[in-house]
């Protein structure tokens, strides 16, 4: 029954009803039989089996709120809308969805007040995240919300709006200096200085958006210099309960957690799912083949990064972008060669957390690349955030403005993917980068929709995802336990997660590698799940359906070896080719195969060798041994 309680307090879900007249419709109340108004304008649905009403058109207004519904972690979606009164004294009542409002049913705190209690590093997070918000916003004329004190919330370490209002009047970001100056007595002491010049300079329009946010990324990066910042990175795979093969695949390969066994310039800073596509001659190869590349990819990348004095965080997204389109043209160009047609090409979602060093120096940027489904979530100790959003038909459906998201998901082909890595060439690829720094304790949670489907991750934020961050779990176990109640409660598809736990705290001597034997009986149990192209010895082994395709994904595996040479794949051939322990029948065998091709004549000229061959071969094979010179 405990459980259950918790359950549905994560699923409660609160809506802001937008024009809500509150003394016609007191707390308790009932808008349109169905809305019950839990206090001031906020409400919840009680009939949430059923669609939300919705007139035949919308206004231009409403459009705008779909059109930038997808800055999901900062921005209200729109939910329904209701109709009131009598025909020539109607009410319209705008309910909107994925508000600050919090787990209790509260209005989260203004950014006003939020700032006066945040830490330095938080303080520059929040104005930071203001910022972002300003160009997209400017784009449907709403720029306003911004400097509304009561529309901007902050919910644990995000910024939210409450509401969009529209520009009635041109509207600058100086007005934004204008109103920070007066916080500029609660600044944190250690950016109190530059964060007034700031302020001023802002104010006087010294600043556009772009270079207003630069400023913002430099501090931040100073103020880091003093934070100890621990990353550490666990990954798993399943099958599931009803697939005969996996078509995931994951970095940090399931078979080197250790944090020794991984590059130098990706250790603690990558974090990699794939879900493949096109089945199993082809989905686990395309998902494979995208890890392994990424890999190489991003071990030149950030260790660039590191030695880059011109490093800015617009270079790098596009260096991101350039490594995705890389992928995507490899995993097309063996869709050609075979000759895949339509759903039988193979390809692979994507979703990738990257944690650069600019100059080499610590950082708390966080940079999320998305391709398809997969998702990765934001966990902390207050709530759980959805950080990416599917590429599918419903999604584009709702951003482009056609329909609300309830409606659209609602299509036969509402969860169809728009897009995967490898289907189309790269210049029809979208592929979504977002940057955000963290500024608390947190957990970053990657998963295939094996996890996802059906709102599990909310489920499971109590038991299995909270526990991350507030008790010494280890993270193999962690991902073993999210799979393991996966497969309990969905189990329909493969299974993959990474986690990757952030804390501001010095390294823990403990967690430097994975214990020897959790990481034994990891692998133990998953040893079914390894894909066929990572275990095969011998791609020439392969059917010639899929032969070409696990030979490509085979050379790739052995390239990310430590030695980083091309001798690996040789070594399993002949690892594969010669037994560990030869016996005597295998050596009579040896021996009669030289004598018949009489390449081993010469051996018997050694008494030692004619003398182990009389001694051990049988009595009917002793004639075929020459007698002595």
């Amino acid at each position: 029954m405990e459980n259950k309680e918790q359950t549905t307090a994560v699923e409660q879900q609160y809506l802001w009803a937008v024009g809500l007249d509150t003394e016609v419709f007191p707390p308790e109340s009932l808008l349109g039989d169905r809305y019950r108004v839990i206090s001031s304008q906020i409400v919840v649905d009680t009939d949430t089996f059923s669609l939300p009403e919705l007139p035949l058109e919308f206004q231009t207004y409403v459009v705008s709120y779909l059109k930038l519904s997808r800055l999901s972690l900062h921005l209200p979606r729109p939910y329904g809308l209701l109709l009131l009164g009598e025909e020539l004294n109607l009410s319209e009542i705008f309910l909107l969805e994925n508000v600050p409002i919090d787990r209790q049913g509260n209005l989260c705190p203004t950014l006003a007040e939020a700032w006066k209690q945040a830490s330095a590093l938080r303080q520059i997070n929040l104005l930071w995240q203001v910022l972002n918000l300003w160009e997209p916003l400017a784009e449907q004329n709403m720029t306003r919300t911004l400097i509304d004190p009561k529309l901007v919330r902050v919910d644990g370490m995000w910024v939210r709006l409450l509401e969009l209002q529209a520009d009635v009047a041109a509207v600058h970001i100086s007005q934004l200096g204008d109103i920070w100056v007066q916080w500029l007595d609660f600044a944190k002491p250690e950016i109190a200085e530059p964060i007034a010049e700031f302020f001023y300079s802002l104010g006087r329009g010294e600043y556009d958006i772009n270079s207003a946010i630069a400023y913002l990324d430099k501090l931040s990066l100073k103020v880091m210099q003093d934070q100890p910042l621990t990353v550490r990175i666990a990954s798993a795979t399943d099958v599931g309960q009803q697939r005969d093969h996996n078509e995931d695949a994951c970095y940090p390969d399931i078979k080197r957690q250790k944090r020794t066994e991984q590059a130098d310039s990706l250790r603690d800073r990558l974090a990699i799912v794939c879900d493949g596509l096109g089945g199993h001659d082809g989905g686990e190869v395309a998902s494979s083949l995208a890890i392994k590349t990424l890999e190489q990819q991003l071990k030149t990348l950030l260790h660039q990064a590191e030695n880059d004095s011109d490093f800015s965080a617009q270079g790098f997204i596009a260096q991101l972008e350039m490594v995705v389109r890389v992928v995507n043209n490899q995993i097309v160009a063996i869709n050609d060669q075979q000759q895949r047609q339509a759903q039988q090409r193979m390809g692979t979602t994507l979703v990738m957390a990257v944690i650069p060093h600019p100059h080499g120096q610590p950082s708390n940027e966080v940079y999320v690349v998305h391709v398809g489904d997969s998702r990765l979530y934001c966990v902390t100790k207050d709530n759980l955030r959805q950080v990416t959003l599917d590429d599918d038909v419903a999604t584009r459906e709702t951003t482009l403005g056609y329909n609300f998201y309830a409606y659209s998901s609602q299509r036969i082909d509402g969860g169809a993917l728009i897009q995967a890595l490898g289907t189309r060439g790269s210049d029809m690829l979208v592929p979504r980068i977002q940057r955000f720094s963290i500024d608390e304790d947190c957990v970053l949670l990657l998963c295939s929709d094996g996890l996802s489907d059906f709102d599990r991750v909310e489920q499971v934020y109590d038991d299995y995802l909270l526990p991350i961050l507030t008790e010494d779990k280890p993270l193999g176990r962690s991902c073993q336990d999210l799979i393991d109640r996966a497969n309990e409660l969905n189990g329909h598809d493969n299974i993959t997660v990474a986690v990757m736990r952030c804390r501001f705290a010095p390294a823990d001597a403990d967690e430097d590698a994975v214990g020897t034997d959790e990481q034994t009986n990891l692998l133990d149990g998953s040893e079914d799940d390894v894909d066929t192209e990572d275990i095969l010895p011998n791609p020439q082994t392969v059917s010639t359906v899929g032969g070409e395709l696990t030979t490509v994904a085979n050379n790739v595996d052995h390239e990310d070896q430590e030695s980083e040479t091309n001798n690996d794949l040789d070594s399993a051939k002949t690892e594969f080719a010669v037994p560990q322990q030869t016996n005597r029948t295998f050596i009579i065998v040896l021996i009669l195969i030289a004598l018949l091709l009489g390449s081993g004549l010469a051996a018997f000229q050694f008494p030692q060798v004619r003398n182990w061959v009389q001694d051990n071969l049988p009595t009917s094979l002793k004639k075929f041994v020459p007698p002595n010179s």
